[in-house]
């Protein structure tokens, strides 16, 4: 089935969109003689996501390492760079994956997942960290429940979205004689294990790093004051993402009343929910200090503290959420130092159910 030409579907509805961008893949489409495209599975901001066939046989490479978490990372099979109208796009071979859980909450879990669910995926999420923190020396940047894949224990899940799209093809929009954009096609999820994806924003060795990193209102305190960061910033990530899972309202926004990005919100919030920051992670900075603390560490005011967004308030799910409280604030503090290894937080009694 075609759809309208005057109706933008897919990746067209992105803020930002420029058809240059993408590549046209086309169905069927055999790339390095070897993968052919069988079903389009998502896109992003400059990408889009397809299941291919492998028409080669892989030979399996075995790593020297026992680490449990290296099962719980998406592992990279081929890279290459193919040539379009507009120039050279960048291809990466991934083992076939289902939705991540973004996806997954915002099509079937709005009011946000069981807790047991939350715990495993969580417990795989810190398994998958300790492996890159303590063995690959590797600050992620990027952990969010987006890049938190669904993997599969039988490739037949796949075989059988093959067969679907073979059977009853997905709505397509021809946009022109070289690009035509498919609708992506929606997977029931199934159990699997969770895979941390989307290295790109990586960083190798312990830092302090610089620059801006993690999605605007998964900042972690250190970004947001200009501090040189490290796997803390992971930790960050870390309780944000078991909070999202968990819950339908986002702890933070960074928006202030009339939903604009801003810092002074951004800040404002986390003092609601957290305190103030210590005198000591402020003097980390000065200049940046100065923007929005005087000189004695009192609110400037740039953004109202809100009423209402402490997590016991702001956390509707559970009967008896301490122990949950308890996890992120383990992982949310103001001082990077402060917060629990990953290997800490997978001991921790929420996780482990030896809660009181």
């Amino acid at each position: 089935m075609n759809i309208e030409a005057d109706q933008p579907i897919e990746e067209e509805e992105l803020p930002d969109y420029q058809a240059h961008r993408f590549y046209p893949v086309r169905l069927g489409e055999v790339f390095q003689n070897r993968y052919q495209t069988v079903a389009k599975l998502g896109f992003g901001s400059s990408s889009t996501s397809w299941l291919a066939r492998d028409l080669n046989h892989i030979a399996s490479r075995i790593v020297g390492t026992s680490h449990r978490g290296r099962e719980n990372i998406r592992r990279l099979l081929d890279s290459f760079e193919i040539t379009g109208e507009h120039g050279k796009h960048l291809v990466l071979v991934f083992g076939a994956a289902q939705m991540s859980l973004r996806d997954m909450k915002l099509v079937f879990r709005q009011e946000g997942f069981d807790e047991d669910f939350v715990r495993a995926a969580i417990i795989e999420l810190l398994q998958a960290l300790d492996f890159l923190h303590t063995h690959g020396e590797v600050v992620h940047t990027d952990v969010h429940p987006g890049n938190m894949l669904l993997g599969a224990y039988d490739n037949q899940l796949f075989v059988k979205l093959e067969e679907t799209e073979f059977a009853s093809p997905v709505p397509r929009k021809l946009v022109s004689s070289t690009r035509t954009i498919y609708l992506s096609r929606l997977m029931r999820p199934k159990e699997g294990p969770m895979l941390l994806s989307d290295f790109g924003e990586a960083r190798v060795g312990p830092g302090p790093h610089g620059g801006d990193i993690m999605p605007l209102e998964y900042r972690a305190p250190e970004t947001l004051l200009y501090i040189g960061w490290s796997y803390p910033v992971d930790i960050w990530s870390v309780g944000l993402t078991a909070w999202d899972l968990l819950e339908p309202r986002k702890l933070f926004t960074a928006r202030d009343d009339d939903g604009d990005l801003y810092d002074a919100a951004h800040l404002a919030q986390l003092i609601a929910a957290l305190g103030p920051p210590p005198p000591e992670f402020l003097a980390k900075n000065p200049e940046r200090k100065a923007d929005f603390w005087d000189e004695h560490g009192n609110w400037l005011g740039l953004a109202p503290i809100p009423d209402g967004r402490t997590m016991e308030a702001l956390e509707s799910r559970l009967e008896n959420n301490s122990g949950f409280l308890r996890f992120i604030r383990r992982a949310l503090t103001w001082m990077p130092e402060q917060r629990a290894t990953a290997k800490e937080l997978l001991q921790d009694p929420w996780l482990t159910g030896e809660e009181a």
